[in-house]
């Protein structure tokens, strides 16, 4: 029983890396790797790009990226119908890629179907959590054609404003992305020092699970939502205290039944600290 709880833990170490540690997206982590092909297209050699990601969808047919570049491609060789085609077909496979919206939004205002390019460009507004300027601007156009001019004036507002903030950013944002060890971070570490001893205590004198379950659960689901995307280091930072302290300061206790009960305690909350703190950060994220 043991050997199983054990696996379960590494198992799912392994699913909280996968889906924790690295927090990018699935679009961007197809858009890493198409970087050749995205290399051409950006440095406008169309056809060549174009045969890339011909390529790449014989063997990827569900890439939403791969079609999204195709399709620039198409429209930039000036079919726009296939284009069209192309960014619809990426859709069905990805819908919440904000540039695909952009994109066919673009292409319906070119062609003066400004209702379907408005609905197009709020799309990509809403997946790209308003963050972008293009759309806004974009919108804010389509708007205008559509005689909403007050919205019109509001959307272009918005997006000079975006602009101006990214613009003001830069001289910060550099040392803040550089700096991974900060201070916060190094606070948060000496609280879940506390934590995990306080984790270990109550391994060592509580004579079944539940308490030293809960503890790690809530104390978990708090590391992540303190730390939403550094949490993971909190969390294993917490595992290495309580498997060093249990099995190199504290030891198993001498008595058999109560070891069984606290290895179950131990390992069970290993694995409900990666679980928690996965679910701490994921509520964090949904609170902004």
């Amino acid at each position: 029983m043991l050997e199983l709880t054990a696996t379960a833990v590494f198992v799912g170490y392994i699913i909280y890396l996968r889906y924790y540690a690295d927090q990018r997206t699935n679009a961007e982590k197809e858009a890493e790797q198409l970087q050749e092909g995205i290399a051409l297209y950006t440095s406008g050699q169309f056809g060549q790009a174009l045969d890339y990601f011909n390529r790449t969808l014989v063997n990827r047919p569900r890439s939403a990226v791969a079609y999204l570049y195709r399709a620039r491609c198409y429209r930039a060789m000036g079919n726009s119908s296939a284009a069209l085609a192309d960014l619809s077909q990426g859709k069905s496979y990805d819908d919440t890629i904000a540039d695909l919206h952009l994109e066919s939004g673009q292409i319906h205002a070119e062609q003066q179907d400004y209702k379907a390019a408005f609905l197009d460009f709020d799309k990509a507004i809403f997946h790209s959590h308003g963050e972008q300027a293009e759309p806004f601007r974009y919108r804010g156009l389509a708007r205008r054609h559509l005689g909403e001019e007050a919205e019109a004036q509001q959307d272009i507002a918005r997006a000079a404003q975006i602009e101006q903030q990214k613009q003001t950013q830069p001289s910060s944002t550099p040392t803040a992305k550089a700096t991974f060890f900060d201070r916060k971070l190094a606070l948060n570490a000496g609280l879940t020092l506390m934590i995990s001893l306080i984790l270990l205590y109550i391994i060592k004198k509580s004579t079944v699970i539940h308490w030293p379950y809960l503890w790690a659960a809530m104390s978990a689901v708090g590391i992540g939502f303190v730390e939403p995307r550094k949490g993971w280091v909190l969390a294993l930072f917490q595992v290495f205290v309580i498997l060093l302290g249990y099995y190199v300061i504290v030891g198993p206790s001498e008595s058999s039944t109560h070891r069984e009960v606290e290895t179950f305690s131990l390992f069970g909350s290993v694995g409900l600290t990666f679980a928690g703190s996965l679910i701490g950060s994921v509520l964090k994220k949904a609170q902004v």
